[in-house]
């Protein structure tokens, strides 16, 4: 259970954490580029990455979190080569999510979130059996956007469907990798207070050590939602 955060200066941080972390794990392609790889070694690297990343949050005492997993765009726009490859690891990874036993002994669900008109049935089944198998979870949500995009989104509002995302609790933080410091599209109905925290570090090397400095930046920022 976290109890502090080491923010430098012999300070610890204990009393702010974000009850909602939003994670948007950018820069595989890049790092492997940097590494002289193809991107499919790359994407397998970020998803090792992301499994203990996630580990690590809840390890923290955050049991809300929220991963942007594919946007809208990359399912529709990728290669055909690339996305059987990137569909394949989602099945795998949303296997991993349903029995992993932190989510399990920490009360967690998983919700996934995104037009899934488009990824094929096998991927369909592991998402469904995730969200099935935990649903009864109360302490706390992993969602997972999925073929999801702001724009897709909010074309669901404009058809007066209700948006998926409305059900959420609001992202207090958000952390991007890769050195680009935008949103992309990520889960915007939820992010309108958060803090941002971008680092230049490519999602692969994203550490235990630099969540942490992330969340001890968050809990020095002065958050007045607006007023």
């Amino acid at each position: 259970m976290f109890s502090s955060i080491y923010v430098g200066g012999g300070r610890d941080i204990s009393e702010r954490i974000p009850n909602h972390i939003g994670i948007i794990p950018d820069g595989n392609r890049r790092w492997a580029k940097k590494k002289s790889m193809d991107y499919f070694q790359a994407y397998r690297k970020g998803f090792d990455n992301l499994k203990k990343v996630l580990d690590n949050i809840v390890d923290l005492g955050i049991y809300n979190a929220s991963v942007y997993i594919l946007s809208y765009e990359n399912c529709l726009r990728r290669s055909k080569e690339e996305l059987s490859f990137l569909f394949s690891l989602s099945k795998e990874g949303f296997n991993y999510i349903r029995k992993n036993e932190k989510l399990n002994e920490n009360d967690i669900s998983v919700k996934v979130i995104g037009d899934l008109s488009i990824p094929p049935s096998y991927v369909l089944n592991e998402i469904e059996k995730a969200e099935e198998e935990t649903k009864g979870r109360k302490k706390g949500t992993l969602t997972l956007a999925y073929c999801y995009s702001g724009d897709w989104e909010r074309k669901l509002i404009a058809n007066g469907i209700t948006p998926p995302s409305l059900f959420l609790k609001p992202i207090d933080l958000v952390v991007r990798t890769g050195g680009v410091k935008r949103i992309s599209g990520f889960f915007p109905l939820l992010v309108n207070y958060a803090e941002l925290y971008f680092t230049e570090t490519l999602w692969p090397e994203f550490s235990k050590e630099e969540l942490k400095e992330s969340i001890g930046w968050f809990s020095l920022q002065k958050r007045n939602f607006g007023i």
